[in-house]
């Protein structure tokens, strides 16, 4: 509770207790203590103030993206945005993109890594845990200019850093060292913060890279991709993240589809009538 009252957030919360609980499991499995006090629902201590993840609109994100280009500050950045819009990665497997990660002749970027700095300043390179984290990304027209321009824009060092074997990071930093993941949330953050004092009767949701990357795949999920496709596209070991975490339903879409079918069905009862076959729900017989 004390938590909350000095700012942490409920995940963060959730966070601290998933570390602290089973703890105190094994204390009070090994009789040190008399009970875990950490065995309560959360809910019951602090208020769920966590906000529910969203995708942006076609709109939003046309907007939010038309700012950037035309910004005389932040249009440095529209490539590395275009970049996560587009491929739906995680941003700390982006700035851990190599030059050797980049095939443009066959059009496609291998993750199968992530770029970590700690605290302390030190950086690593954490691989995927998972098969299903290692994956290649197509790269349409608008990716692979970005990355181009990218390693256009890429400042020139006298010795490239290396990071536990790996080095040609695509994104470097004013100091020539890889950008990290904080680098990216930074350039959102201000730019959202522009935006939002230009632009107060337009408003936007709060856009951070995780946003860019929930909107692919619920853009793509929304479009019809075949989800076991969009899993792997989104590195999920499971197609039920997939599905629960990362797509986002809303009434327009569901009224849309609905719209459609109703449609297709209707043009197809009248295709069947005149070639003499009748369409009842899932029996179709010839008159």
């Amino acid at each position: 509770m004390k938590l909350q009252k000095d700012g942490r957030g409920y995940s963060t919360i959730t966070s601290v207790r998933g570390v602290i609980k089973p703890a105190f499991q094994m204390a009070y499995d090994e009789d040190a203590v008399r009970k875990n006090p950490f065995a309560f629902k959360l809910i019951d201590a602090v208020v769920n103030d966590s906000e529910q993840r969203i995708a942006l609109t076609d709109e939003q994100l046309e907007i939010w993206m038309d700012f950037i280009k035309n910004d005389n500050t932040y249009c440095k950045y529209y490539d590395e945005f275009v970049v996560l819009l587009e491929t739906g990665m995680r941003v700390s497997e982006f700035c851990g993109l190599t030059k050797k990660d980049l095939d443009f002749k066959n059009r496609r970027i291998r993750v199968d890594h992530q770029l970590v700095r700690e605290r302390g300043g030190k950086y690593y390179v954490e691989e995927t845990k998972t098969s299903s984290e290692c994956r290649f990304l197509p790269m349409t027209d608008s990716i692979y200019q970005s990355l181009k321009n990218m390693l256009a824009r890429r400042p020139k060092v006298k010795k490239e850093v290396v990071v536990d074997g790996y080095t040609g990071f695509i994104m470097l930093d004013k100091n020539g060292n890889p950008k990290v993941a904080l680098h990216v949330e930074n350039e959102m953050r201000w730019a959202m913060k522009k935006y939002k004092k230009l632009h107060p009767d337009r408003p936007l949701p709060n856009i951070t890279p995780h946003v860019l990357r929930h909107t692919f795949c619920t853009n793509y999920a929304n479009a019809g991709m075949d989800i076991k496709d969009l899993q792997y596209l989104m590195g999920h070991s499971d197609a039920g993240v997939t599905l629960n975490v990362y797509t986002h339903a809303n009434y327009a879409h569901a009224a849309d589809q609905m719209a459609k079918i109703t449609e297709f069905r209707q043009k197809t009862n009248l295709e069947n009538e005149k070639y003499g076959m009748k369409c009842d729900g899932k029996k179709v017989t010839v008159s």
